[in-house]
């Protein structure tokens, strides 16, 4: 009789162990797919935010070239102003250009002279 005992107390653990580990297996696989389901949100949540800072990139460099092109426009502007300054006050004075022209020829001559 008493091995019967024995024998039922073996049964018994073996049984329960049997069933400690089916829960174990089923918890596992739960957890298998609450990481997926974290994983798959992170990883659109990281497609969501790459692709929100790429928009973002592109309207500011969109803005950054527009702001450019309206730089060069009013530096060109600047530019055929001061020609034209310049155009005319030679027309004005040809006497004073002419001896400015010397000048400044003669003194880059001298800077550049020097060693």
């Amino acid at each position: 009789m008493a091995q019967t005992k024995s024998s039922d107390a073996s049964a018994d653990a073996s049984a329960s162990m049997q069933k400690d580990l089916e829960q174990l297996n089923e918890q596992i696989a739960a957890l298998k797919q609450e990481v997926s389901a974290v994983s798959n949100t992170l990883s659109g949540l990281g497609k969501t935010t790459g692709n929100a800072a790429a928009a973002r990139t592109r309207q500011k460099a969109e803005e950054l070239r527009e702001a450019g092109e309206h730089h060069i426009e009013v530096a060109k502007h600047r530019a055929e102003e001061i020609g034209q300054q310049a155009t005319d006050a030679v027309r004005q004075q040809p006497a004073a250009a002419m001896g400015l022209a010397v000048g400044v020829g003669f003194l880059l001559g001298f800077l550049s002279g020097r060693k």
